[in-house]
């Protein structure tokens, strides 16, 4: 193919359009190798990229190969405007579809997932490579031009930056939980607070802190104080408590008391996780209840239950986190001080966290969040790379992509990269991408609430989220399209330019 053509959106004399062999592509598209590229993309109309953004916000673009030649890409712009960097694509294949316990999947295929940063600022690839365009949060508004190579072509790319500025670093929304162990064991490091292990971890949470998140463990008040420095910038902290005795809750309770006084931050504990039985909702009100006596209880050490909220709990739970509550609870019993988040997803009340599903699944869930008001979203593990809660060994994450599966221990329930959003390493995943996709979306929407535009911002909102978690009916309701989704982010920015005419 001549350089001239190779970058191209195909529409033939009917005026049908075609997969073009090579596209560029925003972040919020995913699909399995096999499946051809859109016609159309959302920042790309053939012969220039357009992107848009405000100061503080990372951009995604990937370049989508559909010919199966192997071609060199780099992508350039300003250093006053933005920082790129550049990644190549590792995909998984999936031979069996994820089982409906987290929705539809989109089935078995190569999907890519796996983000390895380039050497240097050009990305070989016969599939995919994928550009982080990371604007300055010092950068003047205005629009610059920078180019896309591929090959020998030269696509221009136009960065138009706006007036508005977002920090995802402060006070990330969602807590990825994660086990120690599984960071020791992927490094060759020994399991416990050492310092090598310590500031392994700490290089984890600062991937995932880069993206919205923050990784925290609920670990026992004498495994704490190495991880101490990890506190930061969050209103939330998820702690554990030794519940072999009433005496060793209580202990606990007063240490973490201790240990978290005048921080500004909030200790929260899930004692029970998702009690299902009548057995098990008793134990967790009976930890809640020795808890409260020991001092425990909002507002310095909330008693969480993944569940919804039930009068069987009485006033014994401070926290409950389940879609279920969201906004049936939530609303009226906010006053009472009770605390009502969610957890991980499954459409239509929120995306999933699999590999096998639509591009933008996890985009949702900061739409979600500031639509309906949500403090906190918990991902139930961010670096399962060993499936111990079903009696499973490591797994080797790059050619087996179930991560959690029940049928080991008699269970029928499976998911391809359930709990994994990012691979040892740390190496990003292209779904940890989406979700930053998601949360700079909702600090944009705050941007404009802060700058007088909430009415307009809740409009969007509306239109773009109808309805979610409990009021969810039985499809999605959020958009279906990543042109949908970008014609969303397109709205919220034309607004922040309207209202935020005195940020400088």
């Amino acid at each position: 193919m001549a350089a001239a053509s190779i970058v191209s959106v195909a529409i033939n004399t009917g005026g049908c359009h075609r997969s073009p062999d090579i596209q560029v592509l925003s972040e919020s598209t995913r699909i399995a190798q096999s499946q051809p590229s859109p016609a159309d993309s959302a920042v790309f109309d053939g012969k220039a990229v357009y992107l848009r953004g405000v100061r503080g916000e990372t951009l995604g673009l990937q370049l989508r190969i559909s010919d199966g030649q192997s071609r060199s890409a780099s992508l350039t712009l300003p250093e006053s405007a933005a920082l790129v960097s550049s990644f190549s694509v590792q995909s998984l294949v999936v031979s069996e579809p994820s089982t409906d316990m987290y929705g539809p999947s989109s089935g078995a295929g190569v999907y890519p997932d796996v983000l390895v940063p380039a050497d240097g600022a050009t990305v070989q690839s016969n599939d995919l490579a994928f550009f982080d365009v990371a604007i300055a949060p010092l950068s003047p508004a205005g629009r610059y031009q920078g180019k896309l190579k591929i090959d020998e072509r030269v696509v221009p790319v136009f960065l138009e930056v706006g007036r508005g500025r977002i920090d995802l670093r402060s006070n990330p929304l969602v807590w990825v939980s994660y086990a120690p162990e599984e960071i020791a064991r992927t490094t060759g490091l020994p399991d416990g607070d050492g310092p090598q292990l310590i500031a392994k971890e700490e290089e984890y949470d600062a991937l995932f802190r880069a993206h919205g998140a923050y990784l925290a463990s609920d670990l026992l008040p004498t495994r704490f104080a190495a991880r101490r420095r990890m506190v930061h910038n969050v209103t939330y902290w998820p702690v554990a408590v030794d519940t072999t005795s009433d005496e060793a809750i209580e202990q606990d309770v007063k240490r973490w008391l201790e240990l978290f006084q005048g921080t500004g931050v909030t200790p929260f504990t899930i004692a029970v996780d998702e009690p299902k039985t009548a057995a098990r909702k008793e134990r967790a009100r009976h930890i809640a209840e020795v808890m409260g006596r020991a001092g425990g209880g909002r507002p310095r050490l909330l008693r969480g239950v993944t569940d919804v909220a039930s009068p069987f709990y009485g006033d014994t739970i401070d926290l409950f986190i389940a879609p279920g509550n969201i906004p049936r609870f939530s609303l009226a019993r906010a006053a009472r001080g009770e605390h009502f988040w969610t957890y991980n997803g499954r459409p239509p009340q929120a995306g999933s966290m699999i590999v096998d599903t639509d591009g933008a699944a996890l985009r949702t869930w900061g739409w979600i969040a500031e639509r309906y008001g949500i403090e906190l979203w918990y991902a139930w593990e961010g670096l399962y790379f060993s499936d111990r809660n079903n009696q499973g060994g490591p797994t080797d994450l790059i050619h087996q992509p179930i991560t959690f599966d029940e049928r080991r221990k008699g269970g029928s329930d499976w998911g391809n990269g359930d709990g994994v959003l990012a691979y040892p390493g740390p190496l990003p995943s292209l779904r940890l991408k989406m979700l930053r996709r998601g949360l700079q979306d909702r600090l944009l929407l705050r941007e404009l609430a802060a700058c007088g535009g909430v009415k307009v911002g809740q409009d969007i909102m509306h239109r773009t989220v109808p309805r979610a978690l409990a009021e969810a009916g039985e499809v999605p309701a959020w958009p279906a399209t990543a042109a949908a989704w970008e014609r969303a982010h397109g709205e919220v920015l034309d607004a922040i330019e309207t209202w935020c005419n005195d940020v400088p």
